[in-house]
């Protein structure tokens, strides 16, 4: 280690200080070494949300010194998955490099965003005093992580384009960040309680024109439409795959929405979202499903009671008390293949048969809050099973993770295609629609159905191997459901719902197609 500024010397302190306790008193520690990570959500005075945010707005690009530093840009994603792999195969005491060889200079990066945004790049770049202590270079050897069986997955143009395209659809995210895109920010906080102090230095982040009354939005996808002042949503789960995926249809269908920051277990924080946003209607993303699979649930009982169990009742009840329908995002995993419908019959479950799964922890609190859901005359339970969506690089997309074993079983399953069916759901609060609702693209596929089109769509190289449930079951903790749902109810409610197979093609697979 050899730290060149204040804040490296300090990260190497931490790091030297948590090894010495690992040596002296056995803590068991893994220490990953990581540098310029990027994507969405990432505070605007890291370079990249800083460059996107300033092209939004029409404004210079302001370059430290030359811009000839180069640097190894990660996706998050990328990261989040190299945690894993390090968490489930790395060895105690041992220190992992979280890296790329794929470097770039600052230069290029600026260059990549003004074209991404349709910006001239030597009209829209602008070369500013060097800050201290900016180090030429940052590269870190992977090749120890590597062996563990974790790579880079996300493109550089991939990444980008993700990272873009949030912060043009979450503009007002972080709020007033205009202190963090000063060239030379002096003093940053986070939003909350955060301080710039760097009003002298304004002017040079001004728009690439001279003329102020010119500076305007530059914003690559055609605007929402304007909102409906009838609806707005309150959401949970904003860091969640489908909570994520809600707010966006909001801003593109123009509906007012806020993320709830309350806990679901915390009654008091519930009432303050609701009286603070006083929505239309409530959905409810929230919950535990275990990471990196529904095994977690199995040696975490308590914390999935509270999340699943205990914290929707207390939503649901908050939602009653204010004459809120409150719109829950539940799951068909509580079923499994029987006598009275058998694999491959074509004999689904419908909203309301019994659960008849208990095999996982998780599946078990599940089927418990939904029976305990049927009293309250004010939710509106949709049953997700294995869901699926486009970006396949999704790590918890069905088509993503399938694809990624060594091994799968291959069974015929009901599924959900969120591209379709998440616009269904704000189209069933909007018809204040109640109950049970097996919330699956009609129909069944198998697992091997699905690879089949991966390969003919996305990889021909791709190849898979299968194994049956007795083998399965020797490498998970928990059985897995599987089963098929009866979508006849919703299908009749939205008679252009697509089958599975139709879905698949046009949603995931034909966007995607490699050419």
């Amino acid at each position: 280690l050899l730290p060149t500024n204040p804040y490296s010397a300090t990260k190497a302190g931490a790091e030297m200080l948590v090894m010495a306790y690992g040596r002296s008193y056995g803590l068991p520690v893994i220490t990953t070494r990581g540098n310029n990570v990027y994507g969405p959500n990432q505070f605007p005075e890291k370079l990249i949300p800083k460059f996107i945010l300033l092209a939004m707005g029409g404004k210079v690009l302001p370059i430290h010194g030359d811009g000839s530093n180069v640097r190894s840009y990660l996706y998050c994603e990328d990261v989040a998955e190299a945690f894993e792999v390090i968490l489930h195969k790395g060895e105690v005491g041992h220190v992992y490099n979280i890296g790329t060889k794929k470097e770039r200079r600052v230069n290029d990066v600026a260059r990549d965003v003004c074209k991404l945004f349709g910006m001239d790049p030597e009209a829209s770049i602008k070369f500013v005093e060097n800050r201290p202590f900016n180090d030429q270079r940052y590269f870190l050897d992977d090749e120890k992580l590597k062996k563990l069986g974790w790579s880079e997955r996300t493109t550089w143009e991939e990444g980008l384009k993700k990272t873009m395209e949030w912060y043009t659809q979450n503009p007002e995210w972080w709020g007033d960040v205009s202190g963090a895109l000063l060239p030379h920010p002096r003093m940053l906080m986070m939003p909350g309680g955060r301080h710039f102090d760097g009003s002298d230095e304004i002017s040079s982040a001004a728009s690439a024109s001279d003329k102020p009354s010119q500076s305007h939005m530059v914003v690559p996808s055609a605007r929402s439409t304007p909102q409906k002042p009838s609806l707005k949503f309150l959401i949970y789960g904003k860091t969640g795959w489908i909570g994520g995926l809600l707010g966006k249809l909001c801003e593109k269908q123009g509906i007012a929405y806020e993320y709830g920051k309350g806990r679901l277990e915390d009654r008091a924080s519930l009432l303050q979202d609701v009286m603070s946003v006083k929505p239309t209607h409530v959905f409810n993303s929230a919950g535990v499903t275990g990471r990196p699979n529904v095994d977690w649930c199995e040696s975490h009982k308590t914390e999935t009671i509270r999340a699943n169990v205990a914290g929707t009742l207390t939503l649901a009840d908050v939602c009653r008390e204010h004459g809120l329908l409150m719109m829950n995002f539940a799951t068909g995993c509580i079923f499994e293949y029987d006598e009275k419908h058998p694999e491959g019959s074509g004999v689904g479950f419908k909203e309301e048969d019994t659960p008849n799964f208990t095999g996982s922890f998780y599946s078990k609190t599940k089927a418990m809050v939904e029976e305990l859901l049927k009293e309250y005359d004010n939710v509106c339970t949709l049953r997700v099973r294995m869901p699926i969506s486009s970006d396949l690089n999704n790590p918890r997309n069905f088509i993503t993770k399938i694809s990624r074993y060594n091994k799968v079983v291959n069974i015929p399953n009901s599924m959900t295609v969120l591209d379709e069916l998440l616009p269904i759901s704000i189209e069933m609060a909007k018809r204040n629609l109640k109950g049970i609702w097996n919330f699956t693209n009609p129909g069944v596929v198998s697992h091997n159905e699905i690879l089949e089109m991966y390969r003919d769509y996305i990889n021909p190289e791709f190849k898979w191997a299968n194994f049956t449930l007795e083998e399965q079951a020797k490498v998970i903790v928990a059985p897995r459901s599987n089963n098929e749902m009866d979508a006849s109810k919703l299908k009749k409610e939205f008679p252009e719902l697509l089958s599975i197979k139709e879905s698949l093609i046009k949603y995931a697979f034909e966007p995607n197609k490699k050419t």
